[in-house]
């Protein structure tokens, strides 16, 4: 961070929900980090603003004038002076953005805390709840978060993708829908509860359980739990990388041991591949670029003269000689 009117400014964008890029995002999350008692406290002065939006007016440049005015000295002093009034307007102006559109506002009750966050844009928001645990939400997406002695709850209304921290103090979290409740310990997962009818979980990473009225599941990496025609219906994500938004997994290997392939491969995707002893031996040199984990373990048995077995499909396989 260069100065701390760099850091305001992304403090600034940050609140009027404006996009940042992946480096000012990074910038923005280490601050918060070292600052986390100054950013609660900018959260609820931002908050306290938002629960009486009428009748606020801010007249910047009439505001200069009066300054302007009272000032003896008009050399170089005036000019420091100056861009610190334009950077309190630029940051009024992202408060009455913040007002106008409603991104963030929040109350409380008693000791617990709730925060309400809501994207009344047209593009995903980057959001940080007072866990450090991060939401993306989509358009018109709502999540009012609450974190009690009970646990970490966030009430979503819309689509969200969720990166949990783990557990703090022996704390869940917990994520509610009309239809589902889903339960993690650590992982990443996109809920999608944008219809009144049905509703999804998918998960990236990681293990969650879900639950409806009727039934429940735990799921893992690469699978997905989705309530349709009044039942919860469990499966494999197909194409994980188009769900979350991500580029297809490329690996490149120059005369690699299989080990080393397999493991790199698991690491990269979460696809496990079990060898039969032998196979070992061989050294892989191709080019993978595939959406499917059927279609890589297809290529390394290929490879390797081999064939393969689908123990769990999308996530598990094993391979072995003829």
């Amino acid at each position: 961070m260069n100065s701390k009117t760099d850091i305001n400014e992304l403090l600034a964008k940050h609140f009027a929900n404006e996009r940042l890029t992946a480096s000012q995002q990074e910038e923005l999350n280490e601050w918060i980090s070292a600052h986390r008692d100054e950013y609660r406290r900018l959260q609820k002065l931002i908050g306290a603003s938002v629960g009486k939006p009428q009748g606020i007016s801010f007249d910047a440049e009439r505001a200069w004038q009066k300054v302007e005015a009272q000032l003896e000295e008009r050399s170089q002093k005036v000019i420091p002076f100056r861009r610190k009034m334009l950077f309190w307007t630029s940051m009024a102006a992202s408060l009455l953005i913040v007002l106008a559109v409603s991104v963030f506002y929040f109350s409380s009750a008693s000791d617990e805390e709730m925060v309400r966050y809501a994207n009344v844009g047209r593009t995903e928001q980057h959001c940080l709840l007072p866990d450090s645990s991060e939401v993306i939400l989509y358009p018109e997406a709502v999540v009012t978060y609450q974190h009690t002695d009970k646990g970490r709850l966030a009430r979503l209304e819309g689509k969200a993708f969720f990166q949990v921290k783990r557990k703090i103090h022996g704390v869940p979290f917990k994520v509610e829908t009309n239809l589902l409740k889903v339960e993690v310990l650590g992982t990443s997962f996109l809920v999608d509860a944008t219809s009144k009818k049905q509703a999804g979980v998918f998960v990236k990473s990681g293990k969650v359980r879900v639950k409806t009225d009727e039934s429940g599941a735990v799921l893992e990496a690469n699978e997905k739990a989705e309530w349709k025609d009044g039942r919860l219906e469990v499966g494999i994500i197909e194409d994980p990388q188009a769900l979350f938004g991500e580029a297809p997994v490329v690996l490149v290997f120059s005369a690699t041991p299989l080990p080393d392939v397999v493991r790199d491969i698991e690491k990269k995707t979460g696809v496990r591949i079990e060898l039969e002893a032998g196979l070992e031996k061989n050294l892989i040199t191709t080019r993978i670029e595939s959406e499917s984990a059927q279609d890589m373990v297809e290529e390394l048995a290929f490879l390797c003269g081999c064939k393969y077995k689908t123990l769990t499909e999308g996530k598990h396989y094993r391979l072995y000689e003829e």
